[in-house]
């Protein structure tokens, strides 16, 4: 039960490092939407566009961004930015996760080689 909780605890804390590094991603680089026009946008509207929306309130100023998928006429559909948002999650969080497990396997197979040459005594030679 403790390796499990310990494993669970890894996965929330590399879940929550993942929002925070996409939401500074984003941020830095908000294009990074149109990463993910392949998964969202109609085969009739290919080309996808970021665009950033400003508002101001009582409570200052707010930006978001959204993806829009364009056609040849000028037709658009409004993908959102939840959409991508989560789709770019999942990937970051997949890629994350396996170099956590190339990292703990070669870490453990590092920590078995040395267990094995410690656990090698050399015999004594009598003459």
């Amino acid at each position: 039960m403790k390796k499990f909780a310990w494993v669970a605890l890894g996965l929330v804390s590399l879940a929550v490092f993942t929002i925070v590094v996409l939401a500074i991603g984003t941020a830095i680089y908000p294009g990074s939407f149109k990463w993910t026009a392949p998964m969202l946008c109609p085969d009739d509207q290919p080309d996808p566009f970021v665009i950033r929306t400003t508002t101001q309130d009582s409570e200052g100023t707010s930006t978001s961004f959204s993806l829009f998928c364009m056609g040849e006429r000028g037709q658009f559909s409004e993908e959102g930015s939840w959409s991508p948002m989560l789709i770019l999650f999942v990937f970051t969080y997949a890629g994350f996760v396996a170099l956590n497990a190339v990292a703990i396997g070669l870490f453990a197979v590092r920590r078995i080689r040395r267990r094995r040459r410690d656990d090698i005594t050399p015999t004594p030679v009598i003459s």
